[in-house]
């Protein structure tokens, strides 16, 4: 039965476990091992490409240093104007620089029909976005740091648990067809150790004068004289 249910069970655990775990490494752990800032989407101007709802991972950029490895085609994260804390995630589809050296950027989303009224400076950049994951930013707005921090801990005790049950369950499946051939020797030991049973001759058959069994007689002694 357990046997039957853990291979049952398998692949949807299997399924369910990678999902999750998948998830909690592209929104938790990659961003914290790397520096990342993970970030939700609230609008639909870089659809289809960035749907509503979804969860991007920007790399920081600071200054005119980082903003000079940007060219067209980067999707950037950045405040639309110097004062104002919103943050928009747009495609950069044109770069100027002046006699300065310093880089100005024209952004659109690929949504809109026409680019951003305002060009972006590098003081307004934030980030470049890594990559995303579609509609994860609605479950990462539910959750806070320390929340999302004990998923973490409970998909890897989740994970755990599954290797342990399988382990425990392939060492079981393995043990069990040994113990099989075991008990069928031991019955076959302890019929030997009984007595014969002893097979009639099959109807209809003599047995030979050769094979007949004889009966010893007393010798006689023979009378002297006589």
């Amino acid at each position: 039965m357990t046997t039957v249910l853990r291979k049952t069970l398998h692949p949807l655990l299997v399924l369910a476990l990678a999902a999750v775990a998948a998830l909690l490494l592209a929104v938790v752990v990659v961003p914290l091992a790397l520096g990342w800032v993970p970030l939700t989407v609230l609008s639909g101007s870089m659809e289809p490409t960035v749907p509503t709802g979804s969860q991007v991972v920007v790399a920081p950029l600071e200054g005119e240093d980082d903003a000079a490895g940007l060219s067209t085609g980067d999707v950037v994260t950045f405040m639309p104007r110097p004062d104002d804390p919103t943050l928009v995630t747009h495609r950069i589809v044109g770069v100027a620089v002046d006699g300065e050296g310093r880089r100005s950027f024209t952004t659109q989303g690929d949504a809109n029909a026409a680019p951003d009224a305002e060009p972006v400076t590098a003081t307004q950049l934030r980030g470049l976005v890594k990559y995303h994951v579609p509609w994860a930013g609605y479950a990462a707005t539910l959750l806070d740091a320390e929340q999302k921090r004990s998923g973490i801990v409970l998909v890897a005790a989740a994970l755990f648990g599954y290797a342990l049950w399988q382990l425990v369950g392939a060492v079981r499946d393995r043990a069990r067809p040994t113990d099989e051939i075991a008990d069928r020797g031991a019955e076959r030991d302890h019929g030997a150790d009984g007595v014969a049973e002893q097979v009639p001759a099959p109807a209809g058959e003599q047995t030979s004068p050769a094979e007949a069994p004889t009966e010893a007689l007393p010798l006689v002694p023979a009378a002297a004289g006589r």
